[in-house]
């Protein structure tokens, strides 16, 4: 292709979207590369509003700073506003126990995103091409993705723009050189450490041997998936407006789905993907969904809960390890529910059965208190009974789904003896009997 063509190409590309207006303002990621590179030089001939961005992974050394440095240089001599910074990538995906290629993508877009935010842009711009694209499909192909891996790259998406996603490596090598640019050539592009790379330096050369047509065949599959793409969207917004309740500390699923909608199969690989399950592993916990055994599945952040009539998504970090000290008779609240508390002489009592009350013998108990979440392998004795049960076994046995037992509390003495489990039952020892003399009682109000 010839570098007017090139020119034309994007030129029609802003012209056919129209994204030439005034109103827009551009954010295009620049790495120093050949696609890049090319890609700034097409917005500097353009009358588009535009800043670039430029981020340093600190993988290659001085290589990765020269990196930088080029593409500032080409900002100061252009006047065009220029953002970089400097990522702990190899900590980042220690911490996170993730791949360095997943750790600067998550990285760098979390900072794309924070510019744009602050800066007003509308939109940001990346340098992805064809090939990028058929590499993509391929990677995406081979890790099991379902049918949005053979989607590949979109044009557009999540305020996200890719001018050159239509045109060849070649096309904008030749258009480079022709224009006399000058780039960064990343060498860790031809090391095959990375499955990526080995798949753009081994796999795909010996397919295109084999078929050279196989590209162009994969492309324009892709496509055509695009549109099983907008249609499996317009069931899955259906599914999650009747099925789908977001909490304030979680996803809940209705399993009533499983026999409302026959192929609900592919909605739950499409759903759950977007929280970072794998195919495997929607897989085997599509298998769970007829059992009521609660299996969990975790994702980077997420874990998937599988319970009797729902199953539920929260984030890692979500469980709240709540502790509360209770020194004297006084109201309290913890976990956004109120309790009220008050003590009366037993002449005054009258039986309240209501679950959300205890009502306990006052001289029985030893202050201070303290409202915690239960404990693994916490006991108690339950109203009525002679021995211990575990607390997880009387939950089980009640029917508490396993979201309500995460958040699930306790009311114990100074020698941690559970006088109450809240919202449930109270202990046999700390019951009112008629040599009671004081009665305390605790009210979810």
């Amino acid at each position: 292709m010839e570098t007017n063509k090139v020119e034309q190409y994007f030129n029609s590309f802003i012209e056919e979207n129209k994204l030439n207006s005034s109103k827009y303002k551009f954010l295009i990621a620049v790495s120093g590369g050949i696609d890049s590179i090319t890609l700034l030089s097409l917005f500097i001939k353009s009358k588009l509003k535009f800043s670039v961005c430029s981020s340093n992974f600190n993988l290659r050394g001085d290589e990765s700073k020269k990196d930088i440095a080029l593409v500032e240089k080409i900002c100061l001599k252009n006047k065009i506003k220029f953002y970089s910074k400097v990522f702990d990538t190899k900590n980042y995906s220690k911490l996170n126990k993730m791949s360095i290629q997943m750790a600067s993508r998550e990285l760098r877009y979390e900072w794309f995103k924070e510019i744009m935010l602050k800066d007003s842009y509308s939109y940001l711009v990346t340098a992805h091409h064809s090939d990028d694209n058929f590499e993509t499909i391929i990677f995406n192909l081979l890790k099991t993705t379902g049918y949005k891996g053979v989607i590949g790259i979109p044009q557009f998406g999540n305020k996200i723009i890719r001018p050159l996603l239509n045109l060849e490596k070649k096309d904008i090598l030749e258009y480079a050189k022709n224009e006399n640019l000058v780039w960064r050539e990343d060498k860790s592009n031809m090391e095959n450490k990375y499955l990526r790379n080995l798949i753009r330096n081994e796999l795909i050369p010996i397919i295109s041997k084999i078929n050279p047509s196989f590209k162009k065949s994969v492309l324009e599959s892709s496509q055509r998936m695009d549109s099983v793409e907008k249609f499996i969207s317009d069931h899955l917004k259906k599914f999650i407006n009747t099925y789908v309740r977001n909490d304030r500390e979680y996803i809940v699923v209705d399993k009533k789905f499983m026999k409302k909608i026959d192929n609900y199969k592919i909605l739950l690989y499409d759903y759950l993907s977007n929280f970072g399950f794998n195919y495997n592993q929607i897989s085997l916990f599509i298998k769970s969904l007829e059992s009521t055994e609660s299996k969990r599945f975790y994702s980077v952040k997420y874990i998937l809960i599988n319970d009797r009539k729902s199953f539920y998504i929260l984030k890692k970090s979500e469980k709240i390890n709540t502790s509360l000290i209770i020194n004297k008779i006084k109201d309290f609240t913890i976990n956004s529910l109120k309790f009220s508390v008050k003590k009366y002489e037993s002449k005054n009592f009258n039986l309240n059965k209501n679950k959300s009350s205890a009502q306990l013998d006052f001289d029985k108990i030893k202050f201070p208190l303290e409202i915690r979440n239960y404990r693994s392998g916490d006991k108690f004795i339950p109203l009525g009974m002679r021995g211990n049960k575990k607390i997880s076994s009387f939950l089980s046995d009640n029917k508490v789904s396993f979201i309500e037992k995460i958040n699930q509390l306790v009311l114990v003495d100074s020698n941690d003896e559970i006088i109450w489990l809240v919202g449930h039952q109270i202990s046999e020892k700390f019951k009112v009997t008629n040599s009671t003399n004081d009665i305390i009682e605790f009210e979810i109000i």
